[in-house]
């Protein structure tokens, strides 16, 4: 975590963006050495060059334009919404029906189920950075902390949490947002997710398979109070009194565009706030000269700051919004299709059969015929008495010729199994049927439940999650050059080593000058679901047969210390073989408790019993000199001798 904090400044947001500019670090400054002034004044301006009247001109388009795209998505995000909640069509396919089924209709929402066992299975895993510099000394060190930082910030945003809840975004609304950014006030990078509904998409665009939106314009519907808005964008304060009729408490809706990845437009209606560059990239600085004359009167030009390139992690500027798109032809910017979109019949399907059967046990319950002694009235007090259990009394005649059952017909076996099968295709589909407790239970043997279990942890691992790590990649990418432009001062990270001990380590953006390569990815396969027994079992076998070092051993068992198991082991393996006394591998050991039997043979100068090596075949070996040097030379030896 960051040490240190700074406060917004109080002239607006275009201050707060002004102070976040890369221009005032250390990779746009002049060096001390040549010139005193470490804060040369830019050229550039942060304002954006694009006037009012266009900006007013672009927005009004860009609305017209999302707007007709838009009528044609958002009924099918409502309908997945609806389903995901149990809110699915009735009995006569255009009402509504509940979970709670007020009106009568039968709802079994196997959609929640699918959807929600499908999530864990696909972010079981956190995303493992991995980071690449050149060879050099320096460019390791600065490799490994900025892999420590980005584990750090995963770590404290939840990173995980977020991809959880973009998958959810991405089945109900065919697209998932995530936004990266920089807290000026609090001094760190965050990360939040965005409500799809809330986007507004250049229609021509669509998710590239970096995750990145390829339009021209992004915007994000905003609320704010109206009290914080004048905070931000003082010069309109007039305006934003209109809006909210001189309430300060008002909510107002605002939205924020990227344009181009370079400029960033604040609008309230017809209104803009604000227009600004990018704040989130390193820009090149001017010279600055000063004219004046020499000792001889004649004219000349002084260097006051020399020209320098602005140094950044991104190619180019680019918008802060990362997406998760999967089912895309590249088309538009949201899915064609979801999968709670491919499941939305077989579960109408499901509740029709559900309906069925409901009212055929309601047959069963209900059919009752009387005779000639029964009213209307007491015919009907006599079918509700007999389904509560109430015994009945007939007025007149022979109950046997005037109260009989009407059973129902047996429902046929077709309708049970195709209930069964059309609930077992909605898990197929979303890739669970293995995870579920029904799609368990036909499997007879442990190994079976495993198998069908991984099944399910292959498909949405290799059809899911490299997309999810993709997101994750340029999410990482995304931090750095956050990096690179704001961590003007040194930033204080702690980072957990070895046998749990800590390290406190120190990065700033002019760090970044020491490497002249830098590469981010995350580590091909981190988010695949695994199946722990799975692991252990093949740790076992690699072990067996050799084939794996102790400590490696450890690690895919899961031990809390692997490197003192292993510590451990190699003591036991030199205690076995006589190499060490028992007091070295287990200091409150009592000599005295240790006495062996008359007869039987102890080792020289211990007063204990011999022990020989665990091999069953291997003769008793000669006790060794208990020193620290043998101790650590038979350690060496073992460690090598289990290596591939």
């Amino acid at each position: 975590m960051a040490l240190q904090e700074t406060r917004a400044p109080s002239s607006g947001i275009f201050g707060a963006i002004k102070q976040a500019l890369g221009l005032f670090s250390d990779l746009n400054k002049t060096d001390s050495s040549q010139n005193d002034n470490l804060n040369p004044t830019p050229h550039e301006e942060y304002e954006s060059s694009y006037s009012e009247l266009q900006i007013v001109q672009l927005i009004r388009q860009w609305k017209e334009d999302y707007a007709k795209y838009y009528h044609d998505i958002e009924p099918s995000q409502t309908i997945a919404f609806e389903y995901w909640l149990g809110k699915q069509r009735g009995e006569d396919n255009s009402t509504i029906a509940t979970s709670v089924a007020s009106a009568g209709d039968m709802v079994d929402n196997q959609i929640f189920p699918a959807v929600e066992t499908f999530i864990p299975i696909a972010t079981r895993s956190n995303p493992d950075p991995i980071v690449k510099a050149d060879p050099s000394a320096e460019g390791q060190a600065l490799a490994s902390a900025i892999k420590t930082v980005l584990v750090y910030e995963a770590d404290r945003q939840k990173l995980k949490k977020l991809l959880k809840r973009i998958i959810r975004h991405w089945l109900i609304y065919k697209i998932g947002v995530l936004k990266y950014s920089y807290n000026i006030s609090l001094d760190r990078i965050e990360t939040e997710v965005i409500n799809p509904k809330r986007m507004i998409f250049d229609p021509n665009g669509h998710i590239d398979v970096s995750g990145k939106f390829t339009g021209t314009y992004i915007g994000e519907r905003k609320q704010n109070s109206a009290a914080k808005l004048k905070e931000l964008f003082p010069k309109k304060k007039m305006e934003i009194d209109i809006k909210s009729q001189g309430k300060d408490g008002t909510k107002i809706e605002y939205i924020e565009w990227w344009y181009k990845g370079t400029d960033v437009f604040y609008t309230l209606d017809q209104t803009v706030l604000g227009k600004y560059k990018n704040p989130h990239w390193n820009y090149d600085v001017k010279a600055t000269t000063q004219e004046s004359t020499d000792e001889n009167g004649a004219p000349t030009t002084e260097v006051i700051t020399p020209e320098q390139e602005g140094k950044n992690f991104h190619d180019k500027p680019l918008d802060p919004y990362v997406f998760l798109s999967i089912f895309s032809t590249g088309l538009q910017p949201h899915d064609e299709t979801s999968l709670i979109t491919q499941n939305i019949s077989i579960q109408d399907m499901v509740n029709r059969r559900w309906r069925q059967l409901d009212k055929n046990i309601d047959s069963m319950n209900n059919s009752l015929a009387v005779g000639n002694a029964f009213t209307a009235e007491q015919a009907s007090q006599a079918a509700s008495a007999l389904r509560r259990g109430v015994a009945i009394r007939v007025p007149s005649g022979d109950i046997r010729t005037q109260v009989m059952r009407m059973p129902a017909e047996a429902i046929p076996a077709d309708v049970f199994n195709n209930l069964r099968d059309s609930r077992l295709e909605i898990q197929n589909i979303f890739g669970t049927s293995g995870s579920t407790p029904q799609g368990q239970a036909s499997e007879q043997t442990a190994r079976g439940k495993i198998l069908v279990n991984q099944l399910d942890s292959s498909r949405i691992g290799g059809g899911i999650t490299e997309y999810l790590e993709q997101v994750a990649d340029t999410v990482y990418n995304g931090w750095v050059q956050l990096m690179f432009v704001h961590f003007t001062e040194p930033h204080y990270f702690v980072s957990a080593g070895s046998n749990d001990a800590q390290t406190l380590i120190s990065i700033k953006n002019s760090d970044f000058l020491m490497t002249k390569t830098l590469d981010i990815t995350v580590k091909d396969g981190s988010l695949i679901p695994k199946d722990p027994l799975t692991q252990r079992n093949e740790a076992i076998d690699l072990w067996s047969a050799n084939a794996i070092d102790p400590l490696s051993l450890f690690k895919k068992l899961d031990f809390p210390d692997p490197a003192q198991a292993t510590d451990q082991l190699i003591l036991w393996q030199m205690l076995q073989k006589g190499q060490i006394q028992p007091q070295q591998y287990l200091p409150s050991f009592s000599v005295a408790q240790a006495q062996p039997p008359q007869g039987q043979p102890q080792i020289q100068g211990t007063g204990g019993p011999a022990v020989n090596s665990i091999g069953p075949n291997t003769p008793p070996q000669a006790p060794a000199p208990a020193t620290g040097g043998a101790v650590e030379q038979q350690s060496k030896q073992l460690m090598e001798s289990v290596k591939v």
